[in-house]
C-alpha cells in the first residue's frame, strides 16, 4: 500500500532483479495505479498486480482505463484484481452493506472486459508470446476468501487472489470450487495468487507480534475470521492477539529460516497456487522497511537458487550426445 514513491523503490528493485511480479494492495494515500505508472517512468516496467483494488470506489470504465494504461505503459501483463471490501467499508461508501457483493463483483469484471480492447486481454492459457511489448495486456482477478467468490472467479476471472488462506483450505475448498465453476462455464480455471505474510526468524523477534502487526486489523474483521474458522483455525474478531498466535501455530503466517519459508511456498504451489505473493509488512511495521526488504531479498535468493537448481541436469543424467536444447538447459 504505497504512501510515496521512494519507499516502493527497494521492492521494485528486488522484483526486477529476480524477474518477479510486484503486487500492490489498495491505497487511499497514493493511488496504486499511479504508483505503478511512476515506477514504469523510472525504468521499472514490471509485471504488476493488484491484490486487490476495492471496486466500489471505481467506475468500471475508469478502472478499465487505468488497468489498460498500466499494461500499455509497462509492456507487461497487469493483473487487475478487485474485491468488494468489508461490510464496514461498504457501509462507509454506500451507507449500507452491498446486497449482492459476489454477483456485483462478476458484473464489474464483465463491464471492465467490454472496455479493454480484446487484443489487450490475455488469460491463463496464453503464453508470453501473446503479449505485445508495445501494449502489454490485462488479466482480471477477484479477491477470494470463501467458496461463493471462488465460484465467481472460476466463471469470470483470469485470477483468484487469496489472503490469509490456510494451505488445506485452499487445496480442498477454494481451488476445487474455482475449477468446478470454470468447467461449468467451459473456460480455463483461473490462476491462483496467494498473499502470504512472512518473516525470517531472527534473534529478538516474536512471530506472534509480527503476525499481529501485519494483520491485526484483519483478525478483528468478521469476514476474515469467519473464513479462518471455516478453515479450522479458531479466530475470534474480539481477540485478534489470540488469532495472531493461531496464524503462527498453523503456519498460515510463515516464520522461520528462508529455507523453511521457501519450503512452505513450494507446498502451496504443489497444492495448486500459481504465484505466492510474499508480504513482509509485519516486519516493516515493527522494524522498518530496511529490515523488511532484507527479509524479502533473503527469501527470494533462496527461492531463485532452488528454481535455478531445478533447471540444471545432474551430471549423471546428461546424455553423451546432447541436443542444443539440452545443452541450454544444462548450462543454465
Amino acid at each position: 500500500m504505497p504512501t510515496a514513491i521512494g519507499p516502493v523503490i527497494p521492492y521494485a528493485e528486488a522484483a526486477r532483479r529476480g524477474g518477479h511480479r510486484l503486487w500492490f494492495g489498495h491505497s487511499s494515500t497514493v493511488d496504486s495505479h499511479l504508483t505503478m505508472a511512476g515506477l514504469a517512468g523510472r525504468g521499472y516496467a514490471l509485471p504488476f498486480g493488484s491484490a486487490v483494488a476495492l471496486y466500489p470506489l471505481f467506475h468500471s470504465h475508469g478502472f478499465a482505463v487505468q488497468a489498460q494504461s498500466i499494461g500499455r505503459l509497462t509492456g507487461q501483463t497487469y493483473v487487475a484484481g478487485v474485491g468488494p471490501g468489508s461490510t464496514a467499508f461498504q457501509r462507509a461508501v454506500f451507507g449500507a452493506p452491498m446486497k449482492a457483493p459476489v454477483r456485483q463483483a462478476g458484473e464489474f469484471l464483465d463491464q471492465v472486459k467490454t472496455i479493454i480492447p480484446r487484443p489487450l486481454q490475455t488469460g491463463p492459457a496464453d503464453g508470453p508470446e501473446r503479449v505485445d511489448k508495445l501494449f502489454g495486456s490485462v488479466e482480471t482477478g477477484l479477491g477470494v476468501l470463501r467458496p461463493s467468490m471462488a465460484r465467481c472467479a472460476g466463471g469470470k476471472a483470469e485470477w483468484a487472489i487469496t489472503w490469509l488462506t490456510p494451505e488445506e483450505y485452499l487445496e480442498h475448498t477454494l481451488i476445487p470450487e474455482m475449477r468446478s465453476a470454470a468447467a461449468e462455464s467451459m473456460r480455463p480455471a483461473p490462476r491462483v495468487a496467494s498473499v502470504v505474510h512472512a518473516a525470517v526468524r531472527r534473534p529478538g523477534r516474536d512471530p506472534r507480534q509480527l503476525a499481529h502487526a501485519a494483520v491485526g486489523a484483519h483478525l478483528a474483521a468478521p469476514h476474515y475470521t469467519a473464513m479462518l474458522r471455516s478453515a479450522g483455525i479458531p479466530a475470534d474478531p474480539a481477540d485478534p492477539w489470540a488469532g495472531a498466535g493461531e496464524l503462527v501455530s498453523s503456519n498460515t503466517y510463515l516464520y522461520g529460516s528462508a529455507d523453511e519459508i521457501v519450503a512452505a511456498m513450494t507446498r502451496l504451489q504443489e497444492r495448486g497456487v500459481d504465484e505466492v505473493v510474499l508480504n513482509v509488512f509485519g516486519v516493516s511495521k515493527m522494524y522498518g522497511a530496511g529490515h523488511a526488504v532484507d527479509d524479502l531479498e533473503e527469501i527470494l535468493a533462496v527461492a531463485d537458487a532452488k528454481s535455478a537448481a531445478s533447471l540444471v541436469l545432474p551430471e549423471s543424467a546428461v546424455p553423451y550426445v546432447m541436443s542444443t536444447r539440452t545443452e541450454a538447459v544444462a548450462a543454465r
